[in-house]
């Protein structure tokens, strides 16, 4: 009965939770940004907002499982992170919304002081999950920062050869069948 019980405020405070960690989120954006990626609910005109309150959701959902599930959260944060990784933020600050949610929770201070001991160690549970959560989304963040360096060189490469075969200081060698060689 305990665990129902716990679950219920958990449930009870999911919402405005959810509200605050996305608040928390779109605050590091400029506040016309912010309003237009909360506001406009339409996938096709605001992806980014999508995958934001899709993330979210996902997130906590995984966050408050009594098992934290790597691969579930993987799959809530790579749109998320795919998207913080293209912007120009730190690290720190491209991935620390996820950890936020330690402090939406402590900061509801109704919840914690009419929090049951099973609610408590729920609460915690989901703090703990979110510090996971952390180190999926680093992994996932390098990830995607490789690939787009990697697009970066390979860009810069094929621009400097494109340059060199333009002026003439190399020439492309047509592939030849080994066949022909022999």
């Amino acid at each position: 009965m305990p665990e129902e019980k716990s679950k219920d405020i958990v449930s009870a405070r999911k919402e405005r939770w959810m509200d605050q960690w996305m608040d928390a989120l779109m605050s590091t954006y400029p506040n016309e940004s912010a309003r237009f990626f909360k506001d406009t609910t339409d996938p096709f005109a605001n992806p980014v907002g999508s995958a934001f309150r899709n993330g979210i959701r996902n997130l906590f959902a995984v966050l408050a499982a009594d098992a934290y599930d790597p691969d579930a959260a993987r799959q809530a944060l790579d749109p998320m992170v795919r998207v913080r990784a293209v912007q120009e933020l730190a690290p720190s600050a491209a991935l620390g919304f996820i950890t936020q949610i330690k402090a939406i929770m402590a900061a509801d201070g109704k919840a914690l002081k009419d929090a049951a001991r099973a609610d408590k160690v729920r609460m915690d549970k989901i703090a703990e999950h979110a510090d996971k959560a952390l180190l999926t989304a680093f992994d996932l963040y390098m990830g995607c920062k490789k690939h787009i360096y990697t697009l970066r060189a390979r860009q810069a490469s094929n621009s400097v050869r494109q340059l060199l075969v333009k002026n003439e200081l190399i020439c492309e060698v047509p592939d030849i069948d080994p066949a022909v060689m022999e």
